[in-house]
């Protein structure tokens, strides 16, 4: 698989492992069965079930038209996204920070891959699409600004400062951590991980003071709390604005 580099807003590259053509096929192939599995039960139950009329038609029309319409749409919403294809094969999909897809990037890659499949030979636009993309993705991948990666990726945003700010109502509580560079933060964030697995809560306290001490900034803020907080507001200032 092709490795993947993504460069962050702050000055990191992340690596991953993109999914290949096959590993999505066959992903594919998985859904594609739990889903014939839903309609043949469907069938069997209208089957053996007295409808009036066209009702059963029209039972069977609508619980089978919504479910596997919105398969992927929900799936990968409630999985962040993977779907049990996805699962099993060891993909999923993210946005290009590395983060799971927002609400938005899901409808898009859903509304898509929609008007990719009504026809047999529109499946050869998204083979096409990620075998000439630089991240291997598909035309709703490329305009969602999505990929689809192994999740045994090389790194992770969860060993860098990024937090996921998604929250519309978020309150920024430290403008003044605009003063710190990337480089300042990360190593920041290095001494809150060494704190944390080692529980050393003096480390804690001192990296807390010293921030507080070139920031000028006076809180009763419990030292991680504080810190994750200036990582927060960090990163909301540079995603938001």
């Amino acid at each position: 698989m092709a490795a993947i580099k993504i460069p962050t807003a702050f000055n990191i590259d992340l690596e991953f492992e993109a999914s290949d053509i096959g590993q999505r096929f066959v992903a594919w192939l998985i859904d594609l069965a739990i889903r014939a599995a839903y309609v043949c039960l469907i069938w069997i139950v209208v089957a053996n079930i007295q409808w009036s009329g066209q009702s059963g038609a029209v039972f069977a029309f609508w619980t089978i038209l919504i479910p596997v319409s919105l398969y992927f749409l929900l799936f990968e919403i409630v999985m962040k996204g993977q779907s049990p294809g996805k699962k099993a094969l060891g993909i999923k999909v993210v946005s290009l920070l590395g983060n799971p897809p927002s609400f938005s990037q899901h409808m898009i890659r859903w509304v898509f891959r929609l008007l990719e499949t009504p026809f047999l030979i529109w499946g050869i636009i998204p083979i096409i699409a990620i075998a000439r993309s630089k991240y291997n993705q598909r035309l709703g991948d490329l305009v969602a600004g999505t990929i689809v990666v192994n999740t045994k990726t090389k790194s992770s945003l969860n060993d860098t400062i990024f937090r996921d700010i998604s929250q519309a109502d978020y309150q920024p509580r430290f403008p003044q951590i605009l003063r710190l560079s990337d480089k300042d933060l990360n190593k920041v964030k290095e001494l809150m991980d060494r704190a944390l697995q080692s529980g050393n809560q003096e480390l804690a306290a001192k990296v807390a003071y010293r921030v507080r001490d070139v920031l000028k900034i006076e809180t009763d803020m419990e030292h991680m709390q504080f810190l994750e907080t200036l990582l927060n507001d960090y990163n909301y200032y540079v995603t938001k604005e």
